[in-house]
């Protein structure tokens, strides 16, 4: 089983770009963004934890590369893999390509943590979650949907 899980489709648009007319670093992120809340949904995720249970996920860690520019018109495709399983954090790598040419175009490793939305601190992973996280790692592709 392929350990890596596609977590995102899109265009991009010229509002995505910036005055030199290739993506803007901010729009790279929010691409990132929406693939990270879909890896989490296939770790098991999702948004009635945060409505019901009142737990939460926040990036305290990212580190990008940028490889090749995208243009408007441009699709991209995100996937997404789980690299490290902690206490209270899970760590992705997430991989923009184009997805008409197939070339990398960014990079995007971010550390997530868990936490409860009330006392607004990092709490230990939902067991549920670190069990589909920890099988991912060993691609066995838990969670699929």
């Amino acid at each position: 089983m392929k350990k890596a899980m596609e977590t995102f489709r899109g265009v991009v648009y010229p509002s995505h770009c910036d005055a030199m007319g290739h993506v803007n670093v901010k729009e790279y992120i929010g691409f990132f963004d929406q693939a990270e809340w879909h890896c989490m949904l296939q770790l098991g995720f999702d948004a009635r934890r945060i409505r019901d249970d009142r737990i939460g996920l926040a990036d305290a860690r990212h580190v990008a590369e940028y490889l090749q520019e995208l243009v408007p018109g441009d699709l991209v495709l995100v996937e997404s893999e789980v690299l490290r399983v902690g206490t209270k954090s899970i760590t992705l790598f997430h991989r923009l390509f184009n997805a008409s040419t197939g070339a990398l175009s960014a990079t995007l490793e971010a550390v997530v943590v868990q936490y409860d939305l009330e006392k607004r601190e990092a709490i230990p992973l939902l067991a549920d979650i670190r069990k589909n996280a920890l099988k991912r790692i060993a691609g066995e592709g838990a969670g699929e949907r």
